[in-house]
This record gives C-alpha cells, structure tokens and sequence, in this order.
C-alpha cells in the first residue's frame, strides 16, 4: 500500500511540473507581448479539469459540453475570463502553436489582465479526437476591483469571454487528470 501511495504521489509530482511547465510557456509567451505573466490557479485549474473530462467522456469538442462557461467560471471570481479549448494534437506544443495560429485563441493567450491560469487535458481512446485540451486564463476579480475603485465591491462582477473557432489539442497532462487517471488505476489494483 506505500508503494501505491509513493507512486500517486510521484504521478501527482510530475504531473505538477508538466502544469508549470505550460504555464511557463504561456507566461515567456505573454512576456514577448510585452505583457505580465501567468500563475497556476487551482480554481481555474479545476474549471479546465471540468471542461476537458466532459469533453472526453462524451467525445464532443464544445465550449458549453460542461455547462455554460459563464457558469462554469463564476466561482472562480476571475474578472476578465477566457477559455481556449482543442481536441487531437498529440503534444502541448501543437496545441499551443494552434491557438497562437487561431485568432480568437490568441486574443484569449493575450488576455491583458489575466494573471492565472488553469490547464487540463484528458483522453478517451474510443473517441475521434482522444485527446481533449481546455485551457482558462483570468484575472482574480479582487484585484481588479481595488485598482479599478479603491474598493472590494466596485467594478464589474464577471465578464466571460469565450472564443469563437474551435482549433484541435494535445496531450501533457493537468494535476486533476493525472491524479484522476491514477486513482482509477490504483483501483484497479485493489481486491
């Protein structure tokens, strides 16, 4: 039993760096835009968990598979929100490269204000794509609103954007999806 233990949590452990990772990819490349960085949110990270398991069970690559984005992000209190969603590219890198390529998911990688971010991927082999990408990026709504007014209640409660054309994904693996898929495994495993 240790030892399934010590590998869920060296699975949990790479997976972890593999997030950073992508969020450093992100941030050099928001960077060379002359804007800020990028921090991993384990809010936004659940919300692209949510997307990119729903998107995969059913085999369907849509924004509103999961809900609404609106309210799918509103727990988050992120103030802007953007999600950027692919499916079928075998590595993180395509993916990216595809939303850099994509209009609308580049604007959404270029977000202004945003300084989280949230990453997921998910595979289903009896699916088309197999592969399924979600990724949400935003501000935290408090900061915002103390910049915008000098106080905690002023400013916009939640502007949710969504891009509009759909681009194929890949395959790096988020912390929920790892640490989902180990667990099923370890299960398996039990008597």
């Amino acid at each position: 039993m240790k030892l399934i233990w010590f590998l869920l949590g060296m699975m949990v452990a790479i997976s972890c760096a593999r997030a950073e990772d992508i969020t450093a990819m992100i941030s050099q490349y928001r960077r060379e835009h002359g804007l800020p960085a990028v921090k991993t949110d384990a809010k936004l990270t659940a919300v692209a968990v949510r997307q990119a398991q729903a998107m995969a069970t059913s085999g369907i690559m849509d924004h509103d598979v999961a809900g609404s984005f609106a309210s799918r992000i509103a727990s988050a209190n992120m103030t802007p929100a953007a999600e950027n969603i692919a499916a079928g590219t075998k590595t993180w890198a395509d993916t990216l490269r595809i939303w850099k390529e994509s209009a609308g998911h580049n604007k959404n990688l270029l977000l202004a204000n945003a300084d989280s971010i949230g990453v997921a991927v998910a595979r289903n082999e009896s699916t088309r794509y197999k592969v399924y990408w979600a990724m949400v990026i935003g501000r935290k709504e408090t900061k915002l609103r103390a910049e915008m007014s000098g106080g905690p209640d002023a400013g916009p409660r939640v502007k949710v954007r969504r891009t509009e054309d759909k681009a194929r994904t890949t395959e790096e693996s988020s912390v929920g999806t790892l640490l989902t898929g180990a667990v099923n495994r370890l299960r398996n495993l039990l008597p």
